[in-house]
């Protein structure tokens, strides 16, 4: 049986991904080999045998999805954010670095020793939330979505957080599912669908084609979640209650205006690391 070495491998395959991964083809093919083989990228220097025939048929396999431009995330069915690796599936948007500022702002709000209760509408894989929740071992948390495929991950990423008997998950369209006058929250976020409509186009090919278009389609100027989520969100919170959201470029003037006209006060527009605005945030007074 012959063996094709762990360099001969990512360098055949960085070649081969240049076309749909551009810069980051080196970083695709060691994150596709590393799940092959059940080890870390950095371990893979570190293996002195090489890719026997059936390690090389499913790494050249994963390649041929990712050529096609399917995301890495999906061929692997996981992606890191925050602290974990969570479970994702073409049913959820892949959690991004930018939505960690998200969870930065909400736990600034969140007590680390009273009892409090955190709802995270558009729930997606639960990342957020279930995040939050590990970082407050004093919380417990709703998660809405409207697919209930992706609750599905969702629930199996609390249990692998750990926290799956301080999350619950209901399949809602926006508030629907959830009673105001028998729900109130101390906290509130979401990273909603904020692409406009016709934006969507020009979206990289491995997000128009492969995300779901409900978590990223958000109507003709982008804002049709925020009016949403603003217009409720008041019912929903505790007094001094917090709502987060997370924005698309160009959107704060926007999204500030449409906290400010639904009532919250101490309204901010927060940068993520690359120095872009990133959220909007403002309280129930």
């Amino acid at each position: 049986m012959t063996t094709l070495s762990i360099s001969a491998a990512l360098k055949q395959a960085t070649a081969g991904l240049k076309n749909v991964s551009g810069e980051t083809a080196r970083l695709d093919a060691e994150i596709l080999l590393a799940d092959i083989l059940c080890c870390d990228r950095i371990a893979l220097y570190s293996k002195a045998s090489g890719l026997d025939e059936e390690e090389k048929e499913l790494f050249n396999a994963a390649c041929a999805r990712r050529a096609l431009g399917e995301p890495t995330a999906y061929i692997t069915g996981k992606q890191a954010f925050w602290d974990h690796d969570f479970f994702v599936s073409p049913a959820t948007l892949i959690p991004r670095q930018d939505t960690e500022t998200l969870v930065e702002v909400a736990l600034r709000a969140l007590s680390a020793t009273q009892t409090i209760r955190i709802l995270d509408i558009g729930t997606g894989t639960g990342c957020i939330l279930l995040s939050l929740l590990a970082e407050r071992p004093n919380a417990e948390g709703v998660g809405l979505d409207i697919s209930r495929e992706a609750l599905d991950v969702a629930e199996k990423n609390a249990a692998l957080v750990g926290v799956q008997e301080r999350s619950f998950f209901i399949e809602s369209s926006w508030f629907s599912g959830l009673p105001a006058e028998q729900q109130k929250f101390d906290c509130i976020v979401s990273n909603p669908p904020y692409i406009p409509r016709n934006d969507i186009d020009g979206l990289m090919t491995d997000v128009r084609n492969f995300e779901p278009m409900s978590a990223l389609d958000g109507g003709a100027d982008g804002l049709i979640a925020y009016r949403e989520i603003c217009s409720n969100a008041l019912c929903y919170l505790k007094e001094g209650g917090s709502l987060s959201v997370e924005i698309g470029i160009g959107q704060a003037a926007d999204v500030a205006s449409l906290f400010a006209a639904a009532g919250f006060k101490s309204i901010e527009t927060i940068q993520d690391l690359p120095g872009i605005e990133r959220i909007v945030t403002g309280k129930k007074s």
